[in-house]
């Protein structure tokens, strides 16, 4: 990448994070690309050189946030390291968003924008494959038990996806999790305790 590339790219990026900060914090109607263009102390030429528009700004947002997820665990699963450790890095992963920005921001746009709810649906699946080969490592380390059988945790999946899928467009529910990484941590290291088989636990809490 030469110096105008790499320029171009961290223009592009400081675009978005102000962006996504400005619509976290204010609303996404709310904040015109005035807003932004002055926050990010860029032109507003430049923004809509690279985005076209607002809704294709906050598009290309929330694709970039779910891309980023599934390239993390991707990684992560590469990885030669502690599966122990690796679960610990698997939590991180899926709750990172929670202590940083609004989640009424990112599930308004998926319900507002056909676009996004079809690329967050490709995201559920592809994170759903990748989660059956994190449970199958962990099955192979000797950590999660042999003695789950497949349909049974693809099914206590869908249990656990279901009701986060409609419980997060509750006010009320996400009000609990807003800002509360340690409640969305907690949540998911019950999602993989389930998993553990006894003695891997015993050894554990040791």
């Amino acid at each position: 990448m030469d110096g105008f590339e790499k320029r171009r790219n961290d223009k592009k990026k400081v675009i978005m994070q102000t962006a996504l900060e400005l619509f976290d914090q204010y609303g996404f109607d709310k904040i015109s690309m005035t807003d932004i263009a002055k926050k990010a102390h860029v032109s507003r030429a430049s923004i809509y050189n690279f985005f076209e528009s607002k809704d294709n700004l906050r598009r290309i947002i929330i694709k970039d946030i779910l891309d980023d997820s599934i390239r993390n665990v991707q990684e992560l699963l590469e990885e030669q390291s502690n599966f122990i450790d690796k679960i610990s890095k698997y939590i991180q992963i899926r709750t990172w968003y929670y202590d940083k920005y609004s989640l009424q921001f990112f599930f308004d746009t998926v319900e507002t924008d056909l676009e996004i709810r079809r690329h967050f649906d490709d995201f559920t699946a592809a994170h759903r494959q990748l989660l059956m080969r994190f449970i199958a490592e962990g099955k192979e380390s000797g950590v999660f038990s042999h003695n789950i059988s497949t349909a049974a945790i693809e099914i206590y999946i869908d249990i656990f996806q279901s009701y986060y899928l409609h419980n997060m467009r509750n006010r009320e529910i996400l009000d609990r999790f807003e800002h509360n990484p340690k409640l969305a941590q907690e949540i998911n290291m019950l999602f993989l305790a389930g998993l553990i088989q006894e003695k891997a636990n015993g050894e554990s809490s040791s």
